[in-house]
């Protein structure tokens, strides 16, 4: 969801592909978001974004992380992010969610796991919501491998990402309240796991700007599917970006 981040995290995986250290960088995203609510109009969101590489320290699109252990291969990081999922009623056409309360960006941390190889890079966390929003834990775990492809590097990958039963009834339950103003069938929602493929390309546009673009479609949990703000068993999003490094 967090496809500003995606994009970032994108072009140091083709930085990294061609052995070359990520640069500082900083840009621009737009964002759009096909959210999974009822009579939801499409989200979209533009924002800066940044990549900064220290020697401890790093900032990748909304992440920021220190490592605990960095080799040639693999890295180790605490980090905190957000979690990039959001409700406003006011955005959907169906009457009966515009009664339910809003639901907000999350702020969470945790652990990070990076592991870079000829044979592609994998990447995982696992992370804590820590900005009062019922608490809960997510989880992910991603593989991608970049194609060279001329001047440009395509980057298709595949994940699952794990939602708690407290993180998704923040973003999709129904507590008992809003089933009475809303007529929507009260719900508590459980953890679940979402798989997810993507694919990334990222074309230099001279020695400092970089322009990406990524899709990416997450198929949804029972736990999200099941719930009466919900419509359909996916989600799609997409970006584009533009970045000048030095």
């Amino acid at each position: 969801m967090a496809l500003a981040a995606l994009l970032t995290g994108t072009a140091a995986t083709a930085a990294e592909s061609a052995a070359t250290k990520p640069r500082t960088a900083l840009g621009v995203a737009v964002v759009a978001l096909k959210s999974p609510y009822a009579g939801y109009r499409t989200d979209t969101l533009a924002a800066p974004i940044g990549s900064w590489e220290g020697k401890s320290f790093y900032f990748r699109g909304g992440t920021l992380g220190y490592r605990l252990f960095d080799n040639q291969h693999t890295e180790v990081s605490v980090m905190v992010s957000p979690y990039m999922m959001r409700f406003k009623h006011n955005d959907s056409d169906d009457m009966r969610l515009r009664q339910l309360s809003n639901r907000n960006f999350s702020a969470m941390a945790g652990v990070a796991v990076r592991h870079n190889a000829a044979w592609g890079l994998l990447q995982a966390n696992v992370q804590s919501e820590v900005s009062g929003h019922g608490g809960g834990l997510a989880a992910d775990a991603k593989y991608a491998y970049p194609l060279p492809v001329g001047r440009l590097t395509l980057v298709p990958g595949v994940g699952v990402s794990y939602a708690s039963s407290s993180l998704n009834d923040y973003y999709f339950g129904v507590s008992a309240a809003e089933a009475a103003r809303s007529g929507l069938a009260r719900y508590r929602a459980g953890s679940g796991v979402a798989p997810y493929f993507d694919v990334s390309a990222v074309l230099p546009l001279g020695p400092r700007w970089t322009a990406a673009a990524s899709l990416r479609r997450t198929l949804l949990s029972d736990a999200v599917d099941d719930s009466p703000m919900t419509d359909g068993n996916h989600m799609d999003s997409a970006a584009l970006s533009l970045s000048y490094g030095f």
